[in-house]
């Protein structure tokens, strides 16, 4: 490694020995031609954008962003390619540059096929051995993606991109040249295309007033600062753009993710990361992520930056983000956190420092090990951080070209490695599922992420179980591994104190992620090697569905989520459906409570059919039930059947989904579930709810998470335009109220639940509230619940599931005896209107992640209907769609939203 490392380092002279002197004119000669044309043709910025981009007091929208990386394309083809990633949530489309020296461009495909061979480790036939994968790294050349734009508020590294890109393609000194000669760049001009045009376009609106640099709303049509969140759920179509190309088309070695929040008052954040470190990074990443963070601050502080900070904050413990899902695929993965994400420049004075940097001891202006050269204050612009990102990027560049071999070989090292360790286990998906659909979808996530995964063909025993047909096998063998493990085992967080004894050292994100809890799908771990009859699998397909010939009365599955899918395509289309209130008999075998139930019909057996083979719903033969004089109301059952089966006749529901302003991610992700689910639905905003006559409008009205007082006070006046600001108002609360009492439905999640417990007077108590955090705290972690599967909230449930509990509250239910008792532990009364749909067991509350204090809570109830006069109030005491990843949980916000509009019969 090190006589290669050398050899580059002498200007590739070594490289060029066998050439004679007239052929390495003439290549210096063709070389140089090139680099004049390039130079001469390639346009600046300034020309297309309008203006030199980071200047003061300017933002370029992502169509200026982009139509100047395809101008700059045209010009300098040979050094420069755009790849089109796909759409956006708003139909813009999303591109990737691809920078390199005119002789890797015209081989692209060869580089891309070293890239891929060495990262799976193994070529075409399967095979690749050491010294072959060493000759592949000494051919192959370093792919770096750098990416801009994906928090969108934070202004500066999208503004950066098109200055980088122009350095990348003209620059002709002999380190970038190097550089081109080394590396493939991949630079993503915008991670979120559509957030950046919706900031540029709200500053240039409201330049000079206090919110020029805050948006009322998300930032992303339904996710926001969350975008950097789904990195391994992968629903939004940005972070399925971004995954294609890292996990199935490029496999770069390093993978450089942009922000800009540093810890002020640094100038920006930078690798080496704090503890913890999760265990199932590959070491050779995170020596490498270290290596990486010292070149770059090493290069700011030759070129006199100030201000770079290591080891604060950001750790490496959660996978899911933009630069921690990489780590698991063997990949380098860069935060970097500049400061001033503003284009309004400004002045910092030193002397209003803080002493520490937040929640730490750390000095803001003494010189410490991870912080040598505190940054003393003065004028800042937004050049100021655009430039800082050149830097850092520049360096990035530099090291991944000077150790190129190294790079592309510890790739290769880390896939053969996991291969090795774990060839004697198995990950199984049975065929057998809760809920099948749900499964497929789980397997088709781990595809986006570049997991291998087959299909069992035949029958088969592994771990001494036996598993059918059509069960997925994951084999241990692979070189993603340990993306693998890490989301499909639990999570153990460790216990760490700001001092002993002391508060729990805040982590820097959720603790507990495990895929398989989260989406209710039954995944086996054998310590094995399966061997068992597969075909691989590209994309999972639906379950088969089969539906009964001539059935009088259609089931189908409310153990399925996609069953709600079926269900509002049918109600859509003028299908009568109905839900048993009781368990019913399908196809002879005992199916659940809730079961969908509808007659058919002229044209209804057609749309049953065709739903159900597009979804995979499991549907059944309901002919045997009872339906009594009342059948032509409730579409079930033969009117000579004496026996009647209770139902719940449907209807489509009227959907309210409030929305305040500020930008609530909660909102932003329960909109998007509700689309994917077909439930038809309208924002219900402050001026909505103040005007009242709700009942006349809604059927059910659904809070996502926020505090009562965030509700009820919305944005401060000042703060936003008079429009934006207010909130609901006590008169809003008092609407809320009297939609219930007439007999509406009220849904709220995780700390909405402050609304109705503060002012509709219900017997029932968050035990969770004022507790402080040195006696419990959970920063999202995964815990069970035991769900009473009869209660029509609960209809389809299994009788324990996950819930994703983020420091949420937990209900204690009854009346005090008097209003002095205020005693924690105080059982209250019982109350006959209140009616526990799922609580917490007595013990073992934690299934994955970390959590203080589980005593608060155990035996407590997490979710709750409370009727209210003719009306309910359903309280679930978590997020049961958080960040679209919590599919278990899901039909706890289905089952509601359909009851809201049913007539029950019988």
């Amino acid at each position: 490694m090190e006589t290669d490392f050398l050899n580059t380092q002498r200007k590739g002279t070594n490289t060029h020995r066998g050439m004679r002197a007239p052929a390495l004119a003439l290549a210096a000669a063709a070389i140089a031609t090139s680099f004049a044309s390039a130079q001469r043709t390639a346009p600046t910025p300034q020309s297309v954008i309008g203006w030199e981009p980071c200047a003061d007091y300017k933002l370029a929208t992502y169509e200026q962003i982009d139509d100047y990386f395809r101008k700059l394309a045209d010009a300098a083809p040979g050094r420069m390619r755009i790849v089109d990633m796909g759409p956006t949530a708003e139909g813009r489309t999303e591109i990737l540059a691809v920078v390199s020296s005119e002789d890797n461009i015209r081989q692209l495909g060869k580089y891309k096929d070293i890239s891929r061979t060495l990262a799976l480790a193994r070529d075409n036939d399967g095979r690749l051995g050491d010294e072959a994968a060493r000759a592949l790294a000494r051919e192959g050349k370093a792919i770096v993606w750098i990416d801009f734009g994906l928090h969108s508020i934070e202004v500066a590294h999208a503004q950066t991109a098109p200055l980088l890109a122009f350095k990348a393609v003209t620059d002709e000194s002999e380190e970038m040249r190097f550089i081109r000669d080394n590396v493939i760049l991949l630079l993503v001009a915008n991670m979120n295309p559509d957030g950046t045009t919706m900031v540029a376009s709200w500053y240039r609106e409201n330049l000079g007033k206090p919110w020029e640099s805050r948006l009322p709303e998300l930032w992303h049509k339904y996710v926001g600062h969350d975008d950097n969140r789904d990195w391994f759920m992968m629903n939004q179509v940005e972070t399925r753009n971004g995954a294609r190309q890292l996990y199935a088309d490029w496999f770069p070695q390093i993978v450089y993710n942009q922000h800009q929040t540093g810890p002020f008052p640094s100038r920006i954040f930078v690798p080496p990361f704090d503890d913890p470190m999760n265990p199932n990074i590959p070491p050779l990443v995170m020596r490498g992520v270290n290596l990486v963070g010292d070149a770059m601050t090493r290069r700011l502080d030759e070129e006199g930056t100030r201000g770079a900070v290591s080891r604060l904050g950001f750790d490496t413990w959660w996978n899911g983000g933009m630069r921690t899902a990489p780590y698991f695929h063997n990949m380098i993965g860069i935060l970097t956190e500049t400061s001033h994400a503003s284009a309004t420049p400004a002045t910092y004075d030193a002397r209003t420092f803080p002493k520490y940097f937040a929640g730490t001891d750390v000095p803001t202006l003494e010189p410490t090990t991870y912080y040598p050269s505190p940054y003393l204050g003065g004028e800042w612009h937004l050049r100021d951080s655009c430039n800082i990102m050149v830097t850092t990027s520049t360096a990035v560049l530099d090291i991944a070209a000077k150790r190129r071999e190294e790079w592309l070989y510890d790739a290769y090292q880390m896939a053969r490695d996991a291969i090795r360790a774990h060839a004697r286990e198995t990950f199984i998906v049975p065929a057998d599922q809760w809920d099948r659909p749900t499964a497929v979808k789980l397997v088709n996530v781990l595809r986006l992420g570049g997991v291998e995964i087959e299909r069992a063909t035949a029958p088969f025993s592994a771990g001494a179980r036996q598993y059918a047909a059509g069960s997925f096998v994951i084999r241990g063998a692979q070189p993603f591994e340990p993306y693998v493990t890490d989301l499909l085992t639990p999570q153990v967080y460790p216990d760490m104190r700001q001092y002993p004894g002391g508060p729990p050292k805040r982590p820097y994100d959720i603790t507990g992620w495990t895929l398989s809890y989260q989406m209710g799908v039954r995944v086996d771990r054998v310590a094995e090697a399966a061997s068992v009859a597969t075909e691989r699998v590209d994309v999972a397909r639906v379950p088969q569905a089969t539906v009964p010939a001539q059935a009088r009365v259609y089931a189908l599955d409310p153990r399925e989520n996609d069953a709600f899918i079926a269900v509002n395509r049918l109600l859509k289309a003028g299908v009568v459906v109905s839900r048993s209130r009781s368990a019913v008999a399908v196809d002879g075998e005992p199916w659940p409570a809730g079961t969908f139930l509808v007659a058919a019909g002229a044209g209804t057996a057609a749309r049953v059919e065709e739903t159900a083979r597009s979804l995979g719903v499991r549907v059944g033969d309901a002919s045997g039930l009872g339906g009594g004089s009342d059948r032509s109301r409730s579409g079930v059952g033969p009117e000579s059947d004496p026996t009647p089966t209770p139902v719940w006749r449907l209807r489509a529901p009227r959907i309210g989904l409030y929305h305040g302003w500020g930008g609530n991610m909660d909102e932003g992700w329960t909109r998007w579930i509700l689309e994917q689910f077909e439930f038809p639905y309208a924002s219900v905003f402050d001026r909505d709810v103040r005007a009242g006559n709700l009942r006349a409008k809604f059927d059910v009205i659904i809070l996502p998470d926020a505090t009562y007082y965030q509700m009820l006070n919305g944005l401060p006046p000042g703060s936003m335009p008079e429009a934006y600001t207010g909130g609901m108002t006590a008169r809003g609360v008092s609407n809320l109220y009297d939609f219930v009492a007439r007999g509406g439905t009220l849904v709220t999640m995780d700390r909405a639940a402050e609304l109705p417990l503060t002012t509709f007077g219900l017997p029932i108590r968050n035990v969770t509230a004022g507790v402080r955090e040195t006696d419990f705290f959970v920063p999202g972690s995964i815990l069970k619940i035991s769900v009473d599967p009869s209660n029509p909230v609960a209809y389809g449930m299994p009788p324990e599931a996950a819930a994703f509990f983020i420091n949420s509250p937990a209900f204690s239910v009854g009346r005090r005896v008097n209003q002095f008792d205020d005693r924690p532990a105080a059982d209250p009364v019982p109350v006959d209107t209140v009616r526990i749909v799922a609580r917490y067991p007595g013990n073992d509350v934690l299934m994955s992640g970390w959590m203080l204090g589980e005593r608060l809570i155990a035996g407590r109830a997490a979710a709750i209907e409370a009727q209210v006069d003719t009306g309910r109030v359903v309280l679930l005491g978590f997020r049961a769609e958080h960040r679209g990843q919590t599919h278990g949980t899901y039909k706890l916000l289905f089952n509601p939203i359909l009851l809201a509009a049913a007539e029950k019969l019988w």
